[in-house]
């Protein structure tokens, strides 16, 4: 059993992790600013003795001591500004919640001397375009990221190939594609399954 904090963790990923976390025994701490998830996500977890919540954004320095002081052992970042359309639209913002967010997440880390940071990556758009001679594609297909969103993922990733060359600590980017299930929202670019359904 360890300590887990899943950024976003009142969105639609995060709320199903936070679950299975709490199920597996584990002491979780979500941290989420509520712009796109919701407290309703996270009623079974509130019965929970073993389950916190902090309402704050990853990117205000502020929440960097308070993710340090519940001294996690794994942290689970999720978080993000997660829309292609928004990202062209504000780059500025994109970067602000995805590069300087995960910089803190980062920060945190190795104040309390966390062993794992698992990121939410992207599931396509680090690759851009890609020519039908190059599909399927694989972890080895170059990454040629078009929008802002996929430009700051593919920052994300360096980021934390830093943080374990500099800090050592253990990371994982995880290239979420299609992802669908409960408490998915059906509105917006993302969620192809539960659009359809």
């Amino acid at each position: 059993m360890k300590k887990v904090i899943v950024t976003g963790g009142a969105g639609f990923i995060g709320s199903n992790l936070v679950d299975q976390l709490l199920a597996n025994g584990d002491t979780v701490m979500a941290v989420d600013n509520l712009s796109t998830g919701h407290l309703r996500n996270l009623v079974a977890a509130q019965r929970n003795q073993e389950f916190s919540f902090l309402e704050a954004d990853i990117t205000d320095p502020a929440t960097v001591g308070a993710m340090s002081a519940f001294a996690p052992q794994v942290i689970y970042h999720l978080a993000a500004q997660a829309d292609v359309r928004v990202s062209v639209a504000n780059p500025v913002f994109d970067a602000t919640v995805n590069v300087i967010g995960t910089l803190r997440v980062i920060e945190a880390a190795v104040q309390c001397g966390a062993q794992r940071i698992v990121a939410a990556a992207s599931g396509g758009t680090l690759y851009g375009e890609v020519a039908p001679e190059q599909l399927p594609i694989v972890e080895t297909t170059p990454w040629s990221p078009l929008a802002p969103y996929g430009i700051s993922k593919k920052v994300m990733i360096d980021y934390l190939r830093f943080a374990r060359a500099i800090h050592g600590i253990e990371t994982t980017s995880l290239a979420l594609g299609n992802v669908f299930g409960p408490r998915q929202d059906p509105h917006g670019e993302a969620g192809v399954i539960a659009i359809f359904f």
